[in-house]
């Protein structure tokens, strides 16, 4: 971390739960009590001060009606603020520092059948107020309607400002092909050629950057999906960056890495992705 003077550090982590804890079988969602345990050892090991939580609030069974951990005790940060109503992609924020505000904004982008969100959220960091955004777009929906769906949380945002989450989204930065990508999902999802040429339409991080965000990638962009957690129905082929975490210019950036163990191999099909920052008190 640092040691400067007039500032707060902030470790700030991103997590996919994977249906908060929860697998499918058939109809039914099962809460799986060991990935649980191993999420509680990874996120106490990583220690963050803002941690934001994608797949974090199950809510399959009907709507308006949420289920969750408790989020506060399992990571031993006291502020919590949960949305979602989103079947199984309900967004979570968990702070060291107390949350002044949170709302819910939708990423729908127009459509009614994709219930996305994003949780945005003001933090008090040692008096230095900081905003963040979780999101989670859907995979779903075409790159253009995942662009449109982000313009009013990047047309509205305010600094100092973070946008974590999983973006379900390629970045045009990150050394990607067509042909590889078609070799990997073949055997794991239908159409991998249209799938594939789908995910190369990458507009989205592209856009993100283009707001005066700093994409905090990880020493050799490495990939943060999939884990080795085995899941007889996955379909985990390709190796891909869709966990991000952007940082407006007041952040100073440290360590950034992708936290790949044996913890995370047994917690979810997502690797967390953790960073080191720095902002002025004023």
């Amino acid at each position: 971390m640092f040691a400067s003077l007039g500032s707060v550090q902030l470790r700030v982590m991103t997590y996919n739960l994977l249906y908060a804890f929860h697998e499918r079988q058939g109809d039914t969602m099962l809460f799986q009590e060991e990935r649980a345990r191993a999420v509680r050892e990874v996120v106490r090991a990583c220690a963050p001060d803002v941690l934001g939580l994608t797949e974090a609030v199950y809510c399959g069974v009907g709507r308006g009606r949420m289920i969750r951990p408790d989020y506060a005790a399992m990571f031993g940060l006291p502020h919590v603020h949960a949305c979602g109503y989103e079947g199984d992609w309900g967004n979570c924020l968990v702070s060291r520092h107390p949350i002044r505000h949170a709302e819910r904004l939708p990423l729908g982008g127009g459509r009614r059948d994709v219930t996305s969100s994003a949780l945005r959220a003001t933090l008090d960091c040692d008096g230095r107020e900081v905003h963040v955004d979780v999101v989670h777009p859907s995979p779903a929906v075409r790159e253009a309607e995942r662009v449109a769906a982000f313009v009013p949380l990047l047309s509205t945002l305010r600094r100092p400002y973070l946008m974590i989450g999983d973006f379900n989204a390629l970045s045009d930065e990150d050394p990607y092909d067509h042909a590889t990508l078609v070799a990997e999902l073949t055997g794991h999802v239908e159409q991998p050629d249209a799938l594939a040429s789908r995910m190369l339409d990458r507009r989205l991080i592209a856009t993100i950057r283009a707001h005066g965000l700093q994409d905090l990638a990880p020493p050799g962009r490495r990939h943060t999906l999939p884990t080795r957690l085995d899941r007889a129905h996955a379909t985990q082929g390709a190796r891909l960056r869709l966990d991000y975490i952007f940082a407006s210019p007041e952040f100073r950036a440290g360590r950034v890495e992708v936290i790949e163990d044996e913890a995370t191999d047994r917690a979810s099909d997502h690797y967390p992705l953790v960073a080191d920052l720095e902002v002025e008190l004023a």
